[in-house]
């Protein structure tokens, strides 16, 4: 069978692999090259570097062969080696300049076989190049994928872990004071181990919420319920309701409220943006003593700017960057869990917002977040 019959034509240009058959002088003497490209074949026949494009073959006037680093090409050495030896080569990694699986001449990574033979008493090769490009991208991407489920698996530990610490603190106080509450003989003993009951009861269910508001995040099930929300409305009474907090504690911070003269109305989920400027107004109260609290919003032409802002401790410019991760918590002997801010910014980014802080040491912090005007859920790092 000759090589310009039919069949087997046929499987040259559907091969997946280019075939060259060439001479000890590197000439390519036959190649399915020109059948799956497309490419014009030249009369004179070309070598081994310059059909596949060799970055040297292509700047050197002579071509494959003459440019002073071809002594070190891999290919070549390898080529040379086995006819001096006669042992065939397979699977030799080299970046060449070939059509990729688009059609597009690109730098691909591939790799080079070769198979000694003799036709009419004179050394040959057969040569095959396969383009792996597509399959080391794919490795790349199980490999990421491997390393993000083992971070998962790392990450759900050591959630498991800090969970089964930060449940049994306030369960534990709950229980021990429940039974010195019933045996309390002075109203002072009774009142002082009711706050300490009732405060960790508190923190506890706050605890809790978290965890189930987690637990939908990481299961995909975080619903949204859209509705049109008067800004300016829900402003005011958090205002106040933050206010009546501070006044029954005799606290005698302040609470500035500021709102926008137009009277906007938002379609966006209300108990979500309520949630995370409650969470951001909790924490201004934990953290100011004296002076005030502000919240309130502003417009711009991407949309909304919402912002909290107090004359509290503030936070140190080496824990800002870390403030939104799970578990991150200033001080310890305050109330909270720690997960607050790190569901604010999953409600944020999931609406298509950003969220971050401003802070200096010792003379406040404002905790900020924007949303378009008209949000919608997307996912996550969208």
């Amino acid at each position: 069978m000759k090589m310009t019959d039919l069949p087997f034509k046929a499987i040259m240009r559907n091969v997946h692999a280019y075939v060259l058959l060439i001479d000890r002088d590197f000439k390519v003497l036959y190649t399915n090259y020109y059948d799956i490209t497309g490419e014009e074949k030249l009369d004179e026949p070309k070598r081994v570097g310059d059909l596949l494009r060799c970055n040297n073959a292509l700047s050197a006037k002579g071509g494959c062969g003459t440019h002073a680093l071809c002594s070190l090409c891999p290919i070549r050495a390898t080529i040379e080696r086995a006819y001096r030896t006669q042992q065939n080569f397979t699977d030799l990694d080299a970046i060449l300049n070939i059509h990729g699986v688009d059609g597009q001449r690109v730098e691909c990574e591939t790799q080079v076989s070769g198979e000694c033979i003799e036709i009419d008493g004179r050394d040959c090769m057969v040569i095959t190049v396969h383009d792996i490009t597509h399959l080391k991208h794919i490795e790349a991407e199980l490999k990421k994928a491997r390393e993000k489920a083992e971070n998962a698996n790392r990450s759900k530990s050591a959630f498991l872990a800090n969970m089964s610490h930060e449940i049994r603190t306030p369960l534990n106080a709950i229980i021990g004071f429940s039974e010195l509450l019933g045996s309390a003989t002075t109203e002072e003993e009774k009142t002082q181990y009711f706050e300490i009951v009732q405060n960790n009861n508190e923190m506890l269910q706050q605890l809790i919420s978290d965890i189930l508001d987690l637990s939908k995040i990481e299961a995909g099930t975080w619903g949204f319920t859209f509705s049109d929300v008067n800004l300016n409305q829900m402003m005011l009474d958090l205002g106040q309701q933050f206010r009546m907090r501070l006044n029954e504690q005799g606290s005698a911070v302040q609470v500035i409220c500021e709102v926008s003269q137009e009277g906007y109305v938002m379609h966006v989920d209300r108990n979500r943006l309520t949630q995370v400027i409650v969470n951001f107004m909790t924490n201004a109260i934990k953290f100011t003593e004296e002076g005030s609290i502000t919240l309130g919003y502003t417009t711009n032409e991407d949309g909304f700017h919402f912002y909290v802002k107090d004359t509290g401790s503030g936070i140190p410019n080496d824990k800002q960057a870390d403030i939104f991760n799970r578990f991150v918590k200033l001080e310890h002997e305050k109330k909270g869990t720690g997960l607050g801010l790190s569901i604010c910014q999953t409600i944020i980014q999931k609406l298509g917002g950003k969220i971050g802080v401003h802070s200096e040491l010792g003379k406040g912090s404002m905790f900020w977040f924007t949303l378009p005007w008209k949000p919608e859920v997307g996912t996550l790092g969208a």
